[in-house]
Parts: C-alpha cells; sequence; structure tokens
C-alpha cells in the first residue's frame, strides 16, 4: 500500500465507529451525514540528516453535518463528534499506536494541529456545515 492508502485505513475503524464510513478522499463531500479525508502535505521534510530526514504527513477530516441556528442542541452533537475523533488521535499517540509505512519508515507522533475542531465553513441553503 503506499502512504495514503494507509492513511486513509488507520482512521476508516474510528471514522466508522462513529458515523458509519468515510465518504471521500480529497474531496469534502457536501452531503449531511459525510466524513471526508483530505491530504495537506505528505512527505514535508522538517529535518535532515546523513542518511535520513525527518518528515510529516498532515491531513484533515471533514465533517460535513447539519446545522441549526435554533436552540437546538445539533451543533453540540456535531463539535463532540469531532472532539471524539481528535480525543482518538491523542489516545493513539499515547499508546504509539501508529499506522505501519513499513520497516524503513519509524513514526515518531501523531497529533492534532488544533486543540478543538473549529467551522470551516456553513451552507446557509442546506443547513449544513463543515
Amino acid at each position: 500500500m503506499m502512504k495514503h492508502e494507509i492513511m486513509k485505513a488507520y482512521v476508516e475503524e474510528k471514522v466508522s465507529e462513529l458515523v458509519g464510513s468515510l465518504t471521500s478522499f480529497n474531496f469534502a463531500n457536501d452531503s449531511p451525514d459525510s466524513v471526508s479525508f483530505l491530504t495537506n502535505y505528505s512527505g514535508k521534510i522538517v529535518k535532515k540528516f546523513l542518511r535520513a530526514a525527518d518528515k510529516e504527513y498532515a491531513f484533515s477530516i471533514v465533517l460535513t453535518w447539519h446545522y441549526s441556528a435554533e436552540t437546538d442542541d445539533l451543533n453540540m452533537q456535531a463539535m463532540n463528534l469531532a472532539q471524539n475523533f481528535m480525543d482518538w488521535i491523542e489516545e493513539q499517540n499515547q499508546k504509539r499506536n501508529f499506522p505501519d509505512f513499513g520497516r524503513r519508515c519509524q513514526v515518531k507522533k501523531i497529533e492534532n494541529l488544533q486543540n478543538m475542531p473549529n467551522l470551516a465553513t456553513v451552507d446557509w441553503e442546506n443547513m449544513t456545515a463543515q
């Protein structure tokens, strides 16, 4: 498997547990209840050594969910869902349960790049948010 397939497989089980299935790769589906895996960068060298390098692989998980402008808890449910995934990422790092890129690659850590989910966009016509 290539690194993108490895990362997709790594998160799929947790996504399935939370919402059902990962719906797209490198495409943020705008239909409600969809989850997308987006690559930000892959193989970015952060430190060079004589015969090796530390590299980063960054990705985003985008939830497209129903959105509410009312006083119900629909938005809170979506926020909690995203936070649950972020907590899982932290737990995997603590357990050192990393994706397997083969014997030539040593994963040092996996981490969230922010401390809470954020709202990227709202589609007011369809009442969905990412």
